[in-house]
C-alpha cells in the first residue's frame, strides 16, 4: 500500500454506497503506517525537508485510514437502522462488509430490534401478548439470518430485469442514506464540533464535514469533533474549551 492506493480508497468511501474492501486492508494500512514511523526515524536530521515531508505523509495516512473507518461504520449503521425500522430488506452490498463489520452490522441490527420490542411496542400496543414478544423475538434471528443468504440472492441476478430492479434498489437506499445522514447533520451541527489549538502543520484533509483543511502551527480552528479528537490524540492538537 502507498499513499495514492490509501487516497483512491478514501475517495471511493465518499460515496453513499458500501465499497468492497480487501479483507487485509487494514492489515496493509498498519504496515503502511508502521513503515513512515521506522523511515521518520531513520532520517537523520528530523528538521530536514525529507523528515517534514515524511511526517506529512504519515499524518495524510493516518487521518484517511481513521475517516475511512468512520464513513464505513457510519454507513453500516444506517442501513442496520433503516432494516429495522423496514417491513422491506436492502441487502444489496451488504456483502461487500468484512468479517468483523458484519458483527456491528448484526449486532447493531439486533440491539435496535431489543430495545424496540422492550420499549417502543408497549407503548404503541398496551395488550401486547406474551406470544407477541416472542415473535418480535423469531423476527429479529430472521433479521440477522437473512444476511447469511444475501450473496446467494445476488448470484441469481442474471436476468437484465433483475438487474435494473437491483440498481433501482441501489439508487433508493442510497438517496434514503443521504437523507438520514442530512438530517442528522443539521440537528447536531452545533454539538459536533470542538474548537482546537493546532501543535503541529497539518497537510490537506477531507473532514468529516467534507470540508477540505490545510492547518498551521498556532492555527485556532473549529474542527469535526471526530477529526479534532483524533488530531488530539496523536499529539497534534489541544482542545480549547467552549
Amino acid at each position: 500500500m502507498n499513499r495514492d492506493d490509501l487516497k483512491q480508497k478514501f475517495r471511493e468511501e465518499r460515496n453513499a454506497a458500501l465499497q468492497p474492501l480487501p479483507s487485509d486492508f487494514y492489515t496493509n494500512a498498519a504496515a503502511y503506517v508502521r513503515n513512515l514511523e521506522d523511515e521518520i526515524k531513520d532520517v537523520n536530521n528530523p528538521r530536514s525537508v525529507e523528515a517534514k515531508m515524511l511526517e506529512d505523509e504519515l499524518q495524510s495516512a493516518i487521518a484517511d485510514i481513521e475517516n475511512i473507518f468512520i464513513r464505513r461504520i457510519r454507513k453500516i449503521t444506517t442501513r442496520a437502522t433503516s432494516h429495522a425500522f423496514s417491513n422491506t430488506t436492502t441487502e444489496h452490498d451488504l456483502d461487500k462488509l468484512l468479517k468483523e463489520e458484519q458483527d456491528v452490522y448484526n449486532s447493531t441490527l439486533k440491539a435496535i430490534n431489543k430495545a424496540r420490542t422492550k420499549l417502543l411496542e408497549p407503548i404503541l400496543d398496551p395488550k401486547i401478548s406474551e406470544s407477541q414478544s416472542i415473535n418480535s423475538t423469531e423476527i429479529i434471528k430472521e433479521q440477522e439470518s437473512s444476511h447469511a443468504h444475501s450473496s446467494a440472492k445476488e448470484a441469481n441476478l442474471s436476468s437484465e430485469e433483475d438487474i435494473a430492479k437491483k440498481e433501482h434498489i441501489i439508487d433508493k437506499d442510497n438517496t434514503s442514506e443521504k437523507k438520514i445522514e442530512t438530517e442528522i447533520s443539521k440537528s447536531n451541527i452545533n454539538k459536533e464540533y470542538d474548537v482546537v489549538r493546532i501543535l503541529k502543520d497539518i497537510p490537506e484533509f477531507l473532514a468529516m464535514d467534507n470540508r477540505t483543511y490545510q492547518l498551521k502551527t498556532e492555527d485556532i480552528a473549529s474542527l469535526p469533533s471526530l477529526n479534532a479528537k483524533a488530531l488530539i490524540k496523536r499529539g497534534a492538537a489541544i482542545s480549547i474549551p467552549k
